[in-house]
């Protein structure tokens, strides 16, 4: 399986090392060109303060600028002073080397790397020329004003800050896509977890899911096929034994219309009872097995609960001496496919009115976009520890919840289906008065 990992996260860790190698080196470049612009603005600032201290001097003695700066001394100060009037830079400086122009101060490197700029005399054109000097005694007095901002003091800072933002970058679109894909792959299964079997995942996955993607899609693939083998053989069986079933029952019509004994007579009974106990049981094997998987066919319709509720209740043939109560907060309609809400009504008032001593309960409530619908009766109630195991087909509790009461074991279980099939939940716990209470919640509300 490693191999599979592998060359992802390699390309990731090698990523990673060019990210944490390009940002230190593009640290480096932008405080080397911090540096230099900054050398350059505090030369220029230095200049300018001189200047300005040199035009003091020049107007306290009222002579000319060209006189002044031309016989100046040049080993009293910190930088060299030289004349150039309305010259050009270019004939006396061959080697200068243009910077850039900063607080109209023009300013050129020479072949040394010292500095040069160029000044305009204050109501002149005339221009001096203000360059470094390697050594030479300080002026009296003269300290050029300090920068604000020193970047050399922040430099791990700054180197820190650009490694950070450089590797969140880097690792910002592989980890999202990789985020996205595992998402995908989670509402695949979860599509799959609901009966949905025709999902498959995408084959265009990242390396390290790429394996996980076709061994899902696999493992959906054999699903699917014992899915359909299942559903083939849960159709095709109650249909084949219909056919000797009708047989029997033609045969026990013929027998009734002979001259049979009281006991004879009895035994016929029983068998048509039992004739119609699998015949119901063959079409319950059958509404099971169409439960078990989604189908892509929409059908969902709007249904008035109110009325679909009263209705179902006068179609069913149950104990006229133990009646129910349905009560409703408001009217509710619902969107959903109505054959699945009959299944559900139908096995669920059965499964209650059989087990209940004198009433049943239904109480249906709007809570937002859900419906909550309980089922109460006052029978002998369920075990908390058969909970989960009255939901499985054919499932039988030692209690008066067996065959005895007419059940045969499917009612619940397609109950569970056809809730699961609207994407709903079902889940039950003791009434108040003794019995089962059931709980179902559908988000099929409008």
């Amino acid at each position: 399986m490693n191999k599979f990992f592998t060359p992802f996260f390699t390309r990731l860790y090698g990523s990673l090392f060019l990210a944490i190698f390009t940002s230190v080196f593009l640290t480096f470049v932008i405080l080397e060109k911090w540096n230099e612009h900054d050398a350059t603005e505090d030369f220029v600032t230095g200049t300018l303060f001189f200047k300005n201290i040199l035009e003091v001097q020049r107007q306290a003695s009222k002579i000319e600028p060209s006189i002044f700066y031309s016989i100046i001394d040049n080993h009293l100060y910190p930088f060299d002073i030289e004349w150039l009037g309305t010259k050009a830079i270019s004939l006396s400086c061959n080697d200068c080397i243009y910077l850039n122009n900063h607080n109209n101060v023009d300013v050129y490197e020479l072949e040394n790397g010292e500095l040069l700029s160029i000044h305009l005399v204050p109501n002149t054109s005339d221009k001096l020329i203000i360059k470094d000097k390697s050594q030479g005694p300080e002026l009296l007095g003269f300290e050029p004003p300090q920068a604000f901002f020193d970047i050399e003091g922040y430099s791990i800072v700054i180197l820190l800050f650009v490694i950070v933002v450089v590797i969140g970058l880097v690792l910002y679109l592989p980890i999202r896509k990789l985020q996205k894909e595992i998402n995908h792959l989670n509402l695949i299964s979860y599509q799959l977890g609901k009966g949905n079997l025709k999902v498959r995942a995408s084959n265009s996955l990242s390396e390290p899911l790429t394996i996980l993607a076709k061994s899902f899609n696999k493992m959906a693939d054999a699903l699917s096929n014992k899915v359909n083998e299942s559903q083939v053989f849960a159709q095709a069986v109650p249909h084949e034994l219909r056919t000797p079933l009708s047989r029997i029952q033609l045969v026990t019509g013929i027998l009734r219309n002979k001259n049979l004994t009281t006991d004879q007579t009895s035994l016929v009974d029983n068998i048509d009872q039992y004739i119609g106990d699998i015949d119901e049981l063959c079409s319950q094997i059958i509404q099971f097995s169409k439960l078990n998987i989604q189908t892509d066919k929409n059908d969902d319709e709007e249904v008035n609960l109110n009325n679909f509720i009263a209705y179902r209740i006068s179609k069913l043939i149950l104990n006229p001496r133990i009646p129910v109560v349905v009560n409703f907060t408001a009217i509710i309609t619902v969107n959903c496919k109505a054959a699945n809400l009959r299944l559900i009504i139908d096995n669920m008032l059965k499964n209650a009115v059989s087990h209940a001593k004198s009433n049943v309960t239904i109480n249906v409530n709007r809570v937002e976009t859900m419906l909550e619908m309980t089922i109460e009766d006052d029978g002998h109630g369920i075990p908390e520890q058969d909970y989960d195991t009255i939901f499985i087909p054919y499932a039988r509790l030692d209690n008066s919840r067996t065959r005895k009461t007419g059940g045969l074991g499917m009612g619940l279980a397609i109950t569970k289906g056809a809730v699961n099939q609207l994407g709903g939940e079902i889940n039950v716990s003791s009434s108040p008065s003794g019995g089962a209470r059931f709980k179902i919640t559908l988000p099929i509300l409008k």
